[in-house]
């Protein structure tokens, strides 16, 4: 049990986030604006946004690299991220598979304290 605990926490602060950058910048960028279409009237707002954050997290982690760079998307995912659960919580659309983003908002703070501590160490 130890040995789990002690390897979770390697995981947690060391291992790459890059590929769960990747991910949220797919999903914020292709399918959240669509996800939200079943909601009647979206909040187009929050559509376009998610779009463009997620557009420019992909270019962050994969045209880009740098940083810094990442880091200022990482931070705009958190907070598309944050509206896209407080959006379907409104609704109250919050539950089944929409319960989905609550496990991508939680990627988005670890992708943040991943981002963070590496600049911290550089």
């Amino acid at each position: 049990m130890k040995r789990g605990i002690s390897r979770f926490r390697e995981i947690f602060l060391y291992s790459d986030s890059e590929p769960n950058e990747v991910l949220i910048g797919m999903l914020h960028a292709f399918i959240l604006p669509f996800a939200m279409l079943e909601i009647g009237t979206p909040f187009l707002l929050l559509q376009i946004g998610a779009s463009l954050v997620g557009f420019f997290q992909l270019y962050a982690v994969l045209f880009n690299g740098k940083l810094k760079m990442r880091k200022y998307a990482v931070q705009a995912a958190c907070l598309v991220a944050i509206a896209t659960v407080i959006n379907y919580c409104m609704v109250d659309m919050m539950k089944g598979s929409h319960f989905g983003w609550v496990l991508i908002l939680v990627f988005t703070f670890w992708n943040l304290i991943r981002v963070t501590r590496e600049e911290l160490v550089k």
